[in-house]
């Protein structure tokens, strides 16, 4: 992903914090290589704990433009109550038009602790098909558009899909980065150390893939490659 000039990144997330946390520091790799990145966030966390939606939606803001992402907030429900519904799949698929999206991004299929994230997973899934649809009347005003490639990130360990195979991202570099970009949610590190548990997923995925901190992506379909030169390799250290 990183060696195209022209990505155009449509990320995904059900909260404020989603996206930083599931896949930031590669958000972070991709804009240093001059990909255009727009956040698009389904609720302001308003049934959490911690944090009102005025302070979710400026923490937000606050992450996005530490990568210099533009960023768009939708109602898909109301946090907590969020379903693959046509209506939301249709409101992911209008800012797929706008945007002109080469990659989506979105949080995994694999249901985890908060039933949000798989419900808007699933939602990008189908609005990605939606998008290059031109005769669904509800989306007439927008012109169809194809994106390239879907992938995945999880939010949390449990979230990580246990089939397939991930794209794994050196992101040593961007971890500093990271760090303040995540800690733009001070309103989430009251009672856990989300930071910390985000940098040791990323830390342990590093010295397994050789090097110090990554993060994965999954692909939603097979990856196609022109031969066995031009694919990656793999990250067992044989």
């Amino acid at each position: 992903m990183s060696e195209s000039k022209e990505l155009s990144i449509l990320v995904v997330g059900a909260h404020p914090d989603d996206i930083e946390f599931g896949c930031g520091a590669i958000l972070l790799k991709e804009a240093e290589s001059g990909a255009r990145i727009h956040f698009l966030v389904c609720s302001l966390g308003e049934a959490g704990s911690n944090g009102t939606p005025q302070e979710r939606e400026a923490e937000s803001r606050a992450a996005a433009a530490r990568c210099g992402a533009t960023i768009d907030f939708i109602e898909c429900g109301g946090d907590g109550n969020m379903q693959a519904t046509p209506e939301t799949a249709r409101g992911i698929a209008r800012r797929i038009r706008e945007t002109k999206a080469t990659v989506l991004l979105a949080p995994s299929l694999v249901a985890n602790q908060h039933p949000d994230h798989s419900a808007i997973g699933k939602a990008a899934q189908d609005a990605a098909r939606l998008a290059r649809y031109a005769g669904i009347a509800e989306l007439s005003d927008a012109p169809p558009h194809a994106i390239a490639s879907l992938y995945f990130y999880a939010i949390t360990p449990g979230a990580e899909p246990r089939e397939g195979t991930p794209f794994v991202f050196d992101v040593s570099l961007q971890v500093d980065a990271w760090r303040e970009m995540m800690n733009c949610h001070q309103s989430q590190m009251k009672t856990r150390r989300y930071l910390d548990l985000q940098l040791s997923r990323a830390r342990t995925l590093g010295l397994q893939t050789g090097c110090e901190y990554a993060q994965a992506l999954w692909p939603n379909d097979p990856v196609l490659v022109n031969g066995l030169n031009s694919a990656p390799r793999g990250i067992r250290l044989f």
